[in-house]
């Protein structure tokens, strides 16, 4: 890119340049994949370099073939692009138009036939930033011919020429594990594109790979679409395991005769995957764990059991995903183990593989069975006790009580996630409380709905700091039943009725949460 760049800017290098860098489609020995450039985009120069990206292959097409321009070469002035002030001017090498900033330079010079790099390549813009800056640096020909024999003559550069597409994969690998490392899912693709002759089938892979392995999830933020991924391989190999080893995973892709079939086939069940995570998130317990990325179940839950066992089952299992979600309610609060945990993941992994191999077992019975062998007994035997003297935090204390309302509610009632925790006894009462700490205890808190509603309902952000004999009206006629039983139990809500009402709650939610 430098050197074509260098080639751009002197004109007793161009030729020499060209020479060294391109096939001549008239003179030289094309093999197939020249051939198909060729044809694809009728020209006569190619560059000797090969992509297995046909983005990046087009635009290397494009740049030898002086298609691809800076927006420099629009400029009549000089400017350092870098330090670009109010006092300098972007003016039009064509109709002398001086404008101030850059993006309305651009957007003007466009009327003079300037294209913008495409985004489905790095290319564009790394040949435009070099550009540029041998432009910034007003590099004279002798300074450019000096520069064209160095990176001849004093840079090493590290040539290998292999046609085993698994070994080009691991030389880029190696040679990438500097700096910002490649994703491992990036080096995979390479060796299936490789497999792929067909330039429209590879573009379709390749822009398939990217959006599935993009995919954002409000939960799971971090790489959602290459977690994904990683499960649909296993399951495409019918084997969950615990670690992850993608060349091994993908070569049963990548050594088929029909490899575009094969990884349309994983495609097919990454999709899956998605509709799963959406289906479980709008089930009845499970999208208590799926509002917000403070309550949610170690990812392990979803790798190991939900989701392969979902997607063998093609249905989901409500009752499953309760049991989780009564396991991840249990342990709020409490420091304990989680699926990550030898003691689960290994059980999980293995009740999964069986599923995977006989869709007839109970799985159902073996995972509950593990959660059973695996309780905090501490925790377990003291649950009540322990519960009753913690203090919550906002967003632990409204999705526990959610749990609660789903539990007590009937199943073709749907709880609204939007309620918002409310504090029966006012928290600017605080210090007339003998325990202030009780402010915080389940027993003083509730949900309700956070604005007020068509009816005349008031809401939370309208209720405000009044005591609890102003606020009883609108609890009875809130959503909630929780509330609603509240309101209908306590004519007044003191320090006693805090500590009663304690008692009560948490003994239904150590019911609820018995797994």
């Amino acid at each position: 890119m430098i050197l074509n760049a260098i080639g751009c800017l002197s004109s007793k290098l161009k030729e020499k340049i060209t020479t060294l860098l391109t096939i001549d489609t008239d003179l030289d020995e094309l093999t197939r994949e020249h051939e198909i450039i060729k044809e694809k985009h009728d020209v006569t120069i190619i560059p000797t370099i090969y992509c297995i990206n046909p983005f990046d292959m087009e635009c290397l097409v494009n740049i030898f073939n002086n298609k691809i321009k800076s927006w420099s070469t629009y400029l009549k002035n000089t400017v350092d692009f870098d330090s670009f002030d109010e006092e300098d001017k972007y003016v039009c090498n064509i109709c002398d138009t001086v404008i101030s900033r850059k993006s309305d330079f651009i957007r003007h010079i466009k009327t003079h036939g300037y294209i913008e790099p495409v985004s489905n390549t790095k290319l564009h813009q790394a040949f435009i930033d070099i550009y540029n800056y041998l432009i910034l640096k007003k590099k004279d020909e002798g300074e450019l011919i000096n520069l064209y024999k160095f990176i001849l003559n004093d840079i090493d550069v590290q040539f290998y020429d292999c046609n085993d597409p698994e070994y080009v994969s691991r030389i880029f690998d190696w040679e990438n594990n500097r700096g910002c490392s490649v994703e491992a899912l990036d080096i995979i693709k390479n060796p299936i594109l490789a497999k792929i002759l067909d330039d429209d089938k590879k573009i379709y892979v390749y822009n398939k790979w990217e959006k599935l392995k993009h995919t954002k999830n409000n939960i799971y933020k971090q790489n959602f679409g290459q977690k994904i991924f990683d499960i649909a391989i296993q399951i495409y190999n019918n084997l969950i395991k615990r670690t992850i080893n993608h060349e091994e995973l993908f070569r049963n892709i990548i050594n088929n005769h029909d490899t575009y079939g094969e990884v349309c086939k994983f495609f097919t069940i990454v999709e899956e995957l998605f509709s799963i995570m959406d289906k479980i998130s709008n089930d009845r317990f499970g999208r208590l764990i799926n509002n917000t990325p403070r309550i949610c179940l170690n990812w392990e839950g979803y790798m190991w059991c939900l989701i392969p066992i979902i997607y063998v089952k093609k249905g989901v299992d409500s009752k499953l995903i309760k049991l989780m979600t009564k396991w991840y309610f249990r342990n709020l609060q409490f420091r304990t183990r989680s699926f990550n945990n030898l003691c689960y993941s290994n059980r999980f992994i293995s009740i999964s593989n069986e599923f995977l191999s006989d869709n007839s077992i109970d799985y159902y019975s073996k995972f509950e069975k593990c959660l059973v062998d695996n309780k905090n007994e501490i925790i377990d035997n003291n649950y009540q006790e322990q519960l009753k003297t913690m203090t919550f935090k906002s967003t632990n204390a409204t999705h526990i009580l959610l749990f609660l309302e789903t539990c007590i509610n009937t199943d073709i009632h749907t709880v609204p996630l939007e309620h918002t925790l409310e504090h029966i006894y006012c928290q600017k009462d605080k210090a007339k409380l003998t325990n202030p700490a009780l402010l915080d205890n389940i027993g003083n808190l509730t949900l309700l709905e956070g604005s007020n509603s068509n009816n005349g309902h008031k809401g939370n952000c309208s209720l405000g700091k009044k005591p609890y004999v102003k606020k009883r009206g609108n609890y009875l006629e809130s959503n909630s039943k929780i509330t609603r039983d509240l309101a209908n139990e306590y004519t007044e809500f003191g320090e006693n009725q805090i500590i009663d009402r304690n008692i009560q709650i948490v003994k239904l939610l150590d019911e609820f949460t018995r797994y």
